[in-house]
């Protein structure tokens, strides 16, 4: 049986429902029926009462950022889903709302018939404020259960500074959490059970699309050509990566010119896949031990720093979340003259006279994602490009988070941030504009790989 012990809040001081029909388990993040420690909660907590269990997922149209894009990636996984709990004997439903006269507060409604409401803790975007409120309008007991990473949130204390600080921690920890997981079913199924919610049924594919244009979201945005949301198509990624690409991955990693980096962390955003049954595929690749601890360094050591900066720093998503020095020498730098000012609208329209720098932003515009290797240039461009620091941070933001399948995360804020020092140590000589924070030129990039073949890739992706 899995230990839950470290990984569940009580959100709220509730009394348990005696007459409730059902445990209610509210899926905002991890849409999967597998490896999820939420899901593993609420069935227990189900089976402990002889109760039934619902799952409920619903999407809003007005999430910031809310487009074609993300509603379409979101869609895509929402059948595989329903057909796997029911086949568990679990109550699924979802539930879309389409703009503002479609019914509100779907989850409280189904709260009151239940015994006690299980949800996800993620640490960031929009998910903190949803379980605030959800706990402070309910009666009945709230639960919040931690299944992002190997380590739970809870096994830290504090802020970790950097990579150095975190990583024998949890090296420690590792062996305490990263063990086989046993998955959980329902005692009482009733896949059908009557509930007093309205839902979407979504079929096939090519009703998406009509499902998305009813929404009233941002239409500008279209659904990524490359990749396709859910579950199935994650382990088809997952498996991908490690059978043709892990092997070389420590030497391919830092070429964007070829399919050599996992593409998974869409499908980690959004929850299809877990840390924990990427890391187990990893570890039984047959894969050199280089390639295997590359990636397992950013899968678990990197990624869970990020989450950990936005369960402990309130301000992740400004640069009052930095590091003292680099605040400083930002400080110090903020009014250095820019010699080039390019427009948010160039910027984004991937228009300014840099041609890699375009490729990133063509890459991310068309598939939704950037190359981990050069997306740390397209955040220090920016910066170069933009009057101020502030500018700079809420202009990468804004791009990340409207065009990124993998943004509003843990990750995206960490990985802009580390653009203006977070993560990092100071870097000299000191610069304009930069100060004593890293410095990088599309010039000496460009010299670690093909990136003439990058540059046309991207162009292709318009064509």
């Amino acid at each position: 049986m899995v230990d839950l012990t470290d990984r569940v809040r009580q959100l709220n001081r509730g009394e348990e429902n005696r007459r409730a029909r059902y445990i209610l388990y509210w899926m905002q993040v991890y849409k999967r029926p597998r490896y999820n420690h939420a899901l593993c909660f609420a069935i227990r907590a189900a089976n402990e009462r002889r109760l039934p269990l619902v799952v409920y997922e619903g999407l809003k149209y007005n999430y910031p950022w809310a487009n074609d894009r993300l509603h379409t990636f979101i869609l895509q996984g929402v059948n595989e889903n329903r057909r796997e709990f029911q086949r568990l004997g679990i109550r699924y439903v979802f539930y879309l709302q389409k703009n503002e006269r479609d019914p509100r507060d779907t989850v409280a409604r189904l709260a009151e018939e239940a015994a006690l409401l299980v949800t996800d803790d993620f640490p960031c975007f929009i998910i903190p404020e949803h379980n605030r409120r959800i706990a402070a309008r309910v009666r009945i007991p709230v639960f919040a259960v931690d299944s992002n990473g190997l380590v739970p949130l809870s096994a830290f204390a504090k802020e970790e500074y950097a990579a150095r600080t975190i990583r024998p921690k949890i090296k420690r920890l590792l062996p305490r959490y990263f063990v086989p997981f046993r998955e959980e079913k329902v005692a009482v199924e009733d896949p059908h059970l009557r509930v007093n919610c309205p839902e979407e049924t979504v079929f096939e594919d090519g009703e998406i699309g009509a499902l998305v244009a009813r929404c009233a979201i941002d239409h500008n945005v279209a659904p990524s050509p490359v990749y396709r949301g859910g579950r199935r198509a994650g382990l088809a990624r997952l498996q991908h990566f490690v059978e043709k690409i892990l092997p070389r991955y420590h030497e391919q990693r830092t070429h964007p010119e070829v399919d050599g980096t996992s593409r998974l962390s869409s499908y980690l955003h959004f929850g299809y896949l877990s840390a924990q049954e990427i890391a187990e595929a990893v570890q039984a690749a047959d894969a050199p031990q280089q390639a295997k601890e590359t990636y397992l360094e950013e899968l678990i050591v990197r990624r869970e720093l990020a989450y950990n900066f936005t369960r402990f720093n309130p301000r992740y998503a400004s640069l009052e979340a930095l590091p003292d020095w680099a605040k400083r020498t930002l400080r110090a730098h903020d009014g250095d003259p820019r010699p080039t000012i390019i427009s948010p609208a160039q910027i984004e329209e991937a228009q300014t006279y840099d041609e890699l720098w375009n490729a990133t932003q063509r890459e991310l515009l068309w598939t939704g994602e950037i190359h981990n290797y050069v997306r740390m240039l397209w955040g220090k461009k920016v910066i170069e490009w933009r009057p101020t620091h502030d500018e700079a941070f809420h202009l990468l933001e804004h791009l990340n988070n409207k065009y990124a399948l993998d943004g509003r995360d843990p990750n995206s804020y960490a990985g802009i941030l580390w653009c203006f020092g977070k993560h990092d140590r100071p870097w000299g000589p000191e610069r304009p504009i930069f100060g004593l924070v890293r410095y990088m030129s599309s010039r000496s990039m460009s010299r670690k790989f093909a990136a003439q073949a990058y540059i046309e890739w991207t162009e292709s992706l318009a064509q």
